[in-house]
C-alpha cells in the first residue's frame, strides 16, 4: 500500500489518544520524511525526469549517487550535455524514480530540479560531503538538487499466489455470507 507524503503542508495539528498521550503531526510527518529519506538512501540509484515543456530539455538520467540534506533536498550529478548550459531553464519541474532490482518497494519523487552553476553554493554547503563537492566539481558533469515537493513509497513486494480451490472457495464464501 502506497504510504504518500506531501512536504510542502506540514502543520502542527495536535490529536488525542486513548492513553492519553498526545502525538504531533509535524512530528509524524517528519518520522515519515525521515522513513522516505532512509529508503532513498538505500535504493540509490534513480531515474530522472526534466517535466518541463521547455524547447531544449534535459534528457532522462540514470543517477547512481545522491545525498539528501537538512532541507530535504536531493543533491546529485548528471553528464554535462552537449548543449551550452544557459541553453537550459535553471529551474525545472521534475520526477525522481528511485529503485533496485530485488527490492519490494520503490519511491517516486517529484518537485523543483535546480541547476547548480554557482561553485560558491556547492564548496560552502554545509552538509554536502568532501566526495560529493569534488564529484561535482568535475569538467563533464553538471551538479543538481531538487527540492522535494511530493514522495510517495510503493509497496513492490509479490502477492501471495492462491490456488484455483481457494479462490473458488473464497470466492463461494463472498456471495452467500
Amino acid at each position: 500500500m502506497p504510504i504518500e507524503l506531501s512536504l510542502s503542508s506540514v502543520t502542527s495539528n495536535t490529536n488525542q489518544y486513548t492513553n492519553n498521550e498526545t502525538m504531533n503531526t509535524q512530528t509524524a510527518q517528519e518520522t515519515q520524511a525521515q522513513m522516505l529519506r532512509n529508503k532513498m538512501i538505500e535504493l540509490q540509484s534513480a531515474l530522472f525526469f526534466n517535466d518541463s515543456s521547455s524547447i531544449v530539455k534535459l534528457p532522462t538520467h540514470v543517477i547512481s549517487e545522491i545525498e539528501i540534506d537538512e532541507e530535504e533536498q536531493i543533491w546529485f550529478v548528471i553528464p554535462k550535455p552537449v548543449q551550452h548550459i544557459d541553453a537550459f531553464d535553471k529551474e525545472i519541474p521534475a520526477k525522481l524514480d528511485f529503485f533496485k532490482k530485488g527490492m519490494e518497494f520503490f519511491v517516486k519523487v517529484s518537485g523543483t530540479a535546480y541547476i547548480i552553476t554557482d561553485r560558491e553554493e556547492i564548496e560552502y554547503h554545509p552538509t554536502l560531503t568532501a566526495e560529493m563537492k569534488e564529484r561535482m566539481k568535475g569538467e563533464r558533469v553538471i551538479a543538481m538538487k531538487v527540492r522535494m515537493q511530493d514522495a510517495e513509497l510503493i509497496d513492490n513486494s509479490p502477492k501471495p499466489a492462491k490456488n484455483w480451490f481457494q479462490a473458488s472457495r473464497s470466492q463461494l464464501s463472498s456471495w452467500f455470507f
